[in-house]
């Protein structure tokens, strides 16, 4: 009995031993992982993942993979029951049209490769059945496009694009690129998604411009358009006063910087300069946002070195300059939001270019609203120009679309409604033409 006792007794021991064995060396691998360099270990490695396990891994794109779109439409189109509708330039619209067509489009942009097409091919189309159309201001990469619709686009070639067209009849889908060129590729929908898109979709009557106009055969006309937008004022910003102290605090963050960051005071503090050891950012109380940082140091990352690269790269790029531009349109109480405008590439850096959105229409200025350059994952440098907009009770009705067509003359040409400044900071809605970027 005693010898039964003792044997229990030693078994114990023997596997508290065994425990507190693997614990320790759980704690001696942990100490060793937290000692790597985390950005120098692939994405899909087993020590890091045994790290991202460990410690949450929350870094780089991890944290910028929201998948929200830096761009809204600024028109959409569908077919139902024989009639095109529309809905244009009005973010309550634009947002419904988008949650009826989306699974549509997820299903289109899973196509394959792209091949050059002409104007003939894509009026044909246009004749040939049902047709969705779906409409950026600027060059958005088909990629993201596909995934903020919930597909993903399998053609590796990188094409921005400002207009894409499904011809279900023709079984085709068209993209209008920001230089104009037409491409095309194979691309089909169940049916059963198609009518249930056509089944909730909302829009006002209007047709395809065709071959009658010297404009983009895919250029909405609207049957009735009384487009009436208010004039806007250009109202003061002020981001030191002590209302928005908070709100300053958000927008260091959002750089990188602490709320305790040292700053140095210009203009009689009109313009505060915070520094740390690896970045510089100049905030004026008007509003104008100067962000530079090297791109070993940055203090702000889209991305980890190795974790993406292609497509995916760029989504990171455009989240993390959303993420920023949204958090300084809060402290600068905008009454506006952002919209991805260009991307560019240069110098192995990407440069992405915002335009500042009222109301889901464009407000021009003489500069760009916000340009974010990117070297790799690292964000280099960024200039946001804040505004506040007041709208006055007037208004004005916009040249209708139809009579801005008949107007065009010379090459194909694309439409655009935008504000523009005026005289003393008054800002008034215009439709303009929108020539190509060769």
């Amino acid at each position: 009995m005693r010898g039964a006792q003792r044997s229990v007794k030693n078994t114990a021991k023997n596997v508290s031993l065994i425990v507190l064995v693997v614990l320790l060396l759980t704690l001696c691998a942990a100490n060793w992982l937290t000692g790597l360099n985390v950005a120098q270990m692939p994405a899909d490695s087993l020590m890091r993942r045994a790290h991202d396990h460990l410690f949450g891994g929350a870094v780089g794109y991890e944290l910028r993979s929201s998948g929200v779109a830096a761009a809204e439409p600024v028109q959409l189109a569908l077919t139902v029951d024989g009639q095109l509708y529309g809905v244009q330039y009005n973010v309550t619209d634009i947002d419904a049209a988008v949650a009826a067509v989306r699974d549509l489009w997820a299903q289109v942009l899973t196509g394959g490769e792209l091949v050059p097409a002409g104007e003939d091919e894509l009026n044909a189309a246009l004749r040939a059945g049902d047709c969705a159309e779906l409409r950026y201001h600027g060059a958005i990469p088909l990629g993201a496009v596909a995934g903020w619709m919930g597909g993903t686009w399998k053609d590796g070639s990188e094409t921005y694009v400002e207009t894409l067209i499904y011809a279900a009849g023709a079984e085709r889908l068209f993209v209008r690129t920001s230089d104009g060129a037409l491409y095309a590729a194979a691309a089909k929908t169940d049916k059963n998604v198609l009518e249930s898109a056509q089944d909730a979709f909302r829009g006002l009557p209007c047709k395809f411009s065709g071959e009658a106009y010297a404009v983009y055969p895919e250029t909405l006309l609207f049957d009735s358009e009384a487009l009436a937008l208010p004039l806007l004022n250009n109202e003061q910003i002020d981001l030191f006063s002590t209302q928005n102290g908070t709100g300053l605090e958000e927008l260091l963050q959002a750089f990188g910087f602490t709320a305790y960051a040292d700053f140095y005071a210009e203009q009689n503090d009109q313009v505060r300069v915070f520094v740390d050891n690896v970045s510089t950012l100049r905030v004026s109380a008007a509003g104008l946002l100067q962000y530079a940082a090297s791109a070993e140091n940055t203090a702000v990352r889209a991305y980890e070195e190795g974790e993406v690269s292609g497509q995916s790269a760029i989504d990171a790029q455009m989240d993390c300059a959303r993420l920023i531009l949204d958090a300084a349109l809060r402290v600068g109480e905008t009454n506006t939001h952002a919209s991805l405008y260009a991307v560019g590439q240069e110098n192995g850096q990407t440069i992405l270019v915002f335009l500042q959105m009222y109301g889901g229409v464009p407000v021009l200025g003489e500069n760009d609203f916000a340009t974010f350059v990117f070297d790799g994952g690292a964000l280099v440098s960024a200039t946001v120009r804040l505004q506040r907009f007041a709208a006055q009770d007037t208004s004005r009705i916009v040249l209708p679309a139809r009579q801005a067509a008949a107007g065009a003359m010379g090459e194909a040409s694309g439409l655009m409604v935008a504000y523009r400044a005026q005289e003393e900071g008054t800002y008034v809605p215009a439709r303009f033409y929108l020539k190509s970027a060769d």
